[in-house]
């Protein structure tokens, strides 16, 4: 099943890129969770697929329209998924540029995401699964 959740998670990102909530929705269980990054300021875990969309969708909306690249793609087995999500940002309002580049380990049930966790670093990443470099 590694490959398929392997390009669950690409279908993933392209769904979001075009913000189709229900294709993006229909890969994932509907008791979803996703944990933040250490660093962000929202630090409550995130449950339901549809509250994860939201906060998903929210925490995009400052920024001008742009596409997230998926530079590293790592199946890790065990239903696990790692993938490094960057993006040269813009703000809207602002006009401020940040460049967004966050791992992100997809745990899987059932061919459906069950969890979502986000690190701010590979090696962080890399040590969440236990491939230390």
């Amino acid at each position: 099943m590694s490959q398929e959740n392997v390009e669950s998670v690409r279908r993933g990102f392209e769904a979001f890129s075009e913000r189709n909530r229900d294709a993006w929705l229909a890969l994932c269980d509907p008791a979803l969770e996703s944990s933040p990054s250490g660093d962000w300021p929202e630090t409550a875990t995130i449950r339901g697929r549809e509250a994860v969309w939201d906060f998903y969708v929210q925490a995009d909306d400052p920024w001008e329209p742009g596409a997230y690249e998926l530079a590293e793609v790592i199946d890790v087995g065990e239903d696990r998924v790692l993938a490094n999500q960057v993006r040269e940002m813009r703000g809207q309002d602002s006009g401020a540029t940040v460049r967004y580049d966050y791992w992100v380990l997809f745990r899987f049930r059932a061919g459906k995401a069950i969890r979502v966790e986000w690190f701010p670093s590979r090696e962080q990443a890399l040590k969440a699964v236990g491939l230390e470099e």
